[in-house]
């Protein structure tokens, strides 16, 4: 219980310290606010890099299926037809 009620009075005596000195303190609907902007503004960032990421992948995975059916249509091209 005294621990409790030290710990409150130092958080108060905090309090009233840094707003004496000029602090400005925020509200939880403020900090709340600021926590969730950071978010989104990282969330976006993430977003982008993981869509450039997939669209490179994809890229490749197309282009590496058209150079094997390039190569497949090349070999069919030079193969001679079995006679009948």
């Amino acid at each position: 219980m005294k621990k409790t009620a030290l710990a409150f009075l130092t958080g108060t005596a905090m309090l009233f310290s840094l707003a004496s000195c000029g602090e400005k303190l925020l509200t939880p609907e403020q900090v709340d606010a600021a926590i969730t902007q950071g978010f989104e503004a990282g969330k976006g960032a993430v977003e982008t890099a993981e869509n450039a990421k997939c669209e490179a992948d994809f890229e490749q995975r197309v282009q590496e299926k058209v150079n094997a059916l390039d190569m497949a249509a090349q070999e069919a091209a030079t193969t001679p037809a079995p006679a009948n």
